[in-house]
């Protein structure tokens, strides 16, 4: 799939269930790896996550392209704990004429192996559907590959029990 990326460094702390502070008028400019100060640390932990997904919207509407699926958020670097930094990409697929000029922000995401999971509730709870992942991972005796991915089908921050996520954890 097409995909219009950016790509952050963080730390599981900088990512709280969906906080949504606005962007305040910013418009951030994509370019592969951003400051890493963009995942503002709000009171209470909270960052601009919300508005970093917005942005992203507002790039492919200006740019008349077609979302063709939900926002991936894929975790490279991962290990668990909450202090190790870790590169976090969020991509929109997308369909439509991609201006030359701006090709770099991009890419092609291949299909991967996974063990995938759908998630249905509030973020908070997502970390035991992870463990139970990985138990069935390590039960089976299967190889993990280093991807991890959630594929936000429905969120809903004013109604958390109602959204629903699909977690993928690539094998190899």
């Amino acid at each position: 799939m097409t995909v219009l990326y950016t790509t952050r460094q963080a730390r599981l702390n900088d990512l709280p269930a969906w906080a949504d502070h606005g962007s305040g008028g910013r418009r951030p400019v994509i370019s592969g790896v951003e400051p890493e100060g963009y995942l503002e640390s709000k009171p209470g932990g909270a960052t601009n996550c919300g508005s970093l997904s917005r942005d992203l919207y507002r790039y492919v509407a200006d740019l008349d392209l077609l979302v063709c699926g939900p926002q991936y958020w894929f975790y490279y670097g991962v290990d668990g704990r909450p202090e190790t930094r870790f590169t976090l990409e969020v991509a929109l697929p997308v369909q439509g004429k991609i201006p030359t000029a701006l090709l770099p922000y991009f890419k092609q995401i291949p299909a991967f192996r996974c063990l995938s999971s759908r998630y249905e509730g509030p973020w908070e709870g997502i970390a035991a559907q992870y463990e139970k992942m990985l138990q069935h991972i390590k039960e089976n005796q299967l190889k993990m590959s280093g991807i991890y991915a959630e594929s936000f089908l429905h969120i809903d921050p004013d109604h958390p029990d109602n959204q629903i996520t699909e977690i993928q954890i690539g094998l190899c």
